[in-house]
């Protein structure tokens, strides 16, 4: 059976009055939540374009550097090197 908002308000109107800020702030963590996790979703070519990396880390691992490599890298970048 789907809750609708003529249920909900029903149900407020029996419900004592000193529980109403209770009910209030439920409602606010349930739309905070909801949005977080809309915040959060990520796209699927997002996730295609991850995959696709990886692959490429895997079968071509000598095209990567280390992180000194690449510091060595920037820091002849800013000096005109």
């Amino acid at each position: 059976m789907e809750t609708t908002i003529k249920d909900i308000e029903s149900n407020l109107e029996t419900l004592p009055k000193e529980f109403l800020y209770q009910v209030n702030d439920f409602i606010n963590f349930l739309k905070y939540k909801y949005l977080k996790e809309k915040q959060y979703e990520i796209p699927e070519w997002q996730k295609d374009e991850v995959r696709k990396r990886m692959e490429y880390s895997r079968n071509n691992p000598q095209s990567f550097i280390s992180e000194s490599e690449m510091d060595d890298y920037l820091k002849g970048l800013e000096s005109g090197d």
